[in-house]
């Protein structure tokens, strides 16, 4: 598999028991349906169906083709909707391309949410309402 990124042939690597593949020069990673879930255990939930979401996002990263599917456009999305990380997501196979130090961001976010030292953007009763509403909807589907 190549690097959307920058290219180059990705190597296997065991990242916490899952096999992935990573690209040595970009540090970035491919990870396919379910395994951001799998490394994202301590949350306890489907992270990757409550990332998902119709809204633009965009980041310093320009968008990827995706890996897998050779021919499709990966979707930006916000992690967890009030993060400020942003993924690139194939709709077509489900995967995830992790950028530098993506996993541990999320790792860091999730801790801070624990602790409660994290800061909501968006205060809205309404807003926050349906987002739980469809988190809900898509762990009980």
């Amino acid at each position: 598999m190549i690097c959307p990124r920058c290219g180059k042939e990705l190597v296997t690597s065991e990242i916490e028991d899952q096999t992935v593949e990573t690209c040595q020069a970009c540090k970035g990673m491919w990870l396919e349906k379910n395994q951001l879930n799998s490394l994202l255990l301590e949350i306890g939930g489907d992270v990757e169906s409550c990332s998902v979401d119709d809204k633009p996002h965009s980041d310093k990263y320009p968008p990827v083709t995706c890996p897998r599917c050779k021919d499709v456009t990966m979707r930006k999305i916000n992690f967890l909707d009030y993060s400020d990380i942003i993924l690139d997501y194939c709709e077509k196979c489900g995967g995830f391309w992790l950028d530098r130090d993506e996993l541990v961001k999320m790792k860091d976010y999730i801790r801070s949410v624990e602790e409660g030292s994290h800061h909501v953007r968006d205060r809205s009763a309404y807003h926050l309402l349906v987002r739980l509403s469809e988190m809900a909807y898509s762990l009980f589907r």
